[in-house]
C-alpha cells in the first residue's frame, strides 16, 4: 500500500513530467511544478529536491518503466524475431502510456543530452544493451542480417518517439487537410514499426516470403 509520502512524491513527479515536457528543463519553473502538484516548494524540496533532482527523478522513473516493459517482453518467450517484435511493442506502449517522455527525450536529443545526469544515462545504456544483445543473438542464429545495433536501436526508438510526440501536430494538420491520412488514435505504432523493420517497404521478389 502506498504511503502518504510516496503518494506526494508521485504527484510531484507527475507534475514535474508535464512541466518539463511543455517547457523543457531550462524553461520549467519550480513554482509552477509545486502549484500543479498541489504542494508548497518546501514540501517539493523535501520529497524530491531541486529542479535538477526533479528532472533526474522523472527521467529515471520513465526509463525504469521502459526497462520493465522490455524485461517483460524478453521473458515472455518465443523466437528471437518474436521477442524483438514484443520489445518494439513494449517501447511503443511505454511511450503511449507516458506521453510526456517522448517530448522530454526529443528535447534532450536536440540539445545533445546536456541536462542528462549520469544515473539517467546509465539507464539509457541498460535499455540500449537489452536491444543490442537481442539483435546480436539474431545475427548469430542467422535470423537477422548484421546491422549496427546502436543505429538500429536509435532508429526504432527515434521513430517511436516521433510518432508519439507528433500526435498534437498531426491533429492540427488533419484540421487543415483531412486527406493527408493522419493515423487514427488507436493505430498500433508498435506493430507498424515491427513490420517496417522486419520487412521494409519493398515488395517481395519472386520466391521470397
Amino acid at each position: 500500500m502506498a504511503t502518504k509520502s510516496s503518494l506526494a512524491r508521485q504527484k510531484i513527479l507527475d507534475a514535474s513530467s508535464a512541466v518539463f515536457a511543455e517547457e523543457g528543463f531550462a524553461g520549467a519553473r519550480v513554482d509552477e511544478i509545486a502549484h500543479r502538484a498541489g504542494v508548497n516548494k518546501a514540501m517539493l524540496y523535501y520529497h524530491v529536491g531541486n529542479k535538477q533532482a526533479l528532472y533526474a527523478a522523472v527521467l529515471t522513473r520513465n526509463f525504469d518503466r521502459m526497462e520493465e516493459a522490455l524485461v517483460d517482453a524478453l521473458t515472455a518467450g518465443g523466437s528471437i524475431p518474436e521477442r524483438l517484435r514484443a520489445i518494439i511493442a513494449g517501447v511503443a506502449r511505454a511511450f503511449e502510456t507516458n506521453p510526456d517522455h517522448p517530448r522530454i527525450v526529443l528535447r534532450e536529443f536536440a540539445s545533445g543530452g546536456s541536462n542528462l545526469q549520469p544515473e539517467v544515462l546509465e539507464r539509457m545504456i541498460r535499455v540500449l544493451g537489452m536491444v543490442r544483445n537481442l539483435l546480436i543473438a539474431g545475427v548469430h542464429s542467422g535470423e537477422f542480417r548484421a546491422t549496427d545495433p546502436v543505429m538500429t536501436h536509435l532508429t526504432l526508438v527515434g521513430a517511436s518517439l516521433i510518432l508519439n510526440a507528433a500526435a498534437p501536430l498531426c491533429e492540427r494538420v488533419s484540421e487543415i487537410d483531412s486527406g493527408v491520412g493522419i493515423p487514427d488514435d488507436d493505430a498500433d505504432v508498435g506493430a507498424f514499426l515491427a513490420d517496417l523493420l522486419m520487412h521494409g517497404i519493398a515488395t517481395p521478389r519472386t520466391g521470397e516470403a
